[in-house]
Order: C-alpha cells, then structure tokens, then sequence
C-alpha cells in the first residue's frame, strides 16, 4: 500500500505553507516551484485543502492561498483524509459486509489493530511536527554494547 502523489504533494504544499510565516499568501506558481509540483495538479490540490478547511484561498491581486488554521491543529491524517478520504489497510475495514470470511475471519482484527495504530500515528504528528523535524527525532533504541567485566 502506497499513498498518492496527491497525499505526498499536499502535505509539502502544507508544510510550505506553514513554514513562510513572513509571507501569509502564496500563489500556486509560487508554492509549486518551491515544492516541486506540477502547478495543474497543485491546483486541483489546493481545491480540496480549501474544501477541507486547511488553507484559504484569496482573490485578487495579492491573492493566493494561506493556511487556515495553526499548524499544530493540523494533523497529517487530515491533509491525507483531504486528498484520499478516509485510509484502510484492508477492503474488509472499509466494508466488512463484503467479506465473506467476516466475522469469523482470524486476520480481521490484525488488520483492525494495524489500521488503529496506523491512524493513531498520523492523528498524532501535526504540520508543526513536521516543521520542527518532531517526526524525524524519536528515541533511539538503547545501544546493546557489552561492557568489559571489571576484575
């Protein structure tokens, strides 16, 4: 399972967003050059981060598009719920009446717990996280080095 390229680029037009607060509004152009972004496919991006309420969109000469809400109200699993809508691992979560092995079935709730997990990560990191690198510093496993006997 992958996420889109729309899930992807969101989230770096977000995280853009988010992290020029001396400027609040951007234009497509703007935001596409930076992140890398086919500004056609941003525009479309852009219309449902709108639709969602994660950005705005301001008409005119000095129009463009800002961030609707502090960062740190904002989580990944909302940008990615404004691209792909809500996330399963599995068919037989988004619609268990469609399994036939349903409810007997032993993997279902491995599914169920990996897709809770799932979820809880990303409700838990928000576009502030990710400006601050919060994502990217979790806690080191402890090293296992063997420590010389003292005689």
């Amino acid at each position: 399972m992958t996420l889109t390229k729309a899930a992807e680029y969101a989230i770096r037009a977000m995280r853009f967003l988010a992290s020029h607060k001396e400027k609040k509004c951007f234009s497509i152009g703007e935001i596409a050059n930076a992140e890398d972004i086919p500004v056609q496919f941003l525009a479309k991006l852009m219309q449902k981060l709108c639709h969602a309420g994660l950005v705005k969109s301001l008409c005119g000469k000095k129009g463009g598009y800002m961030i609707a809400k502090d960062p740190s109200k904002i989580t990944l699993k909302d940008i990615l719920f404004a691209m792909e809508g809500p996330l399963f691992l599995n068919e037989c979560l988004a619609y268990p009446n469609i399994c036939r092995f349903h409810p007997e079935c032993k993997v279902h709730e491995v599914w169920k717990e990996a897709q809770e997990a799932m979820l809880g990560i990303l409700s838990k990191y928000t576009l502030a996280d990710v400006l601050q690198g919060a994502a990217q510093e979790l806690p080191k496993k402890a090293s296992r080095k063997r420590r010389k006997a003292s005689a």
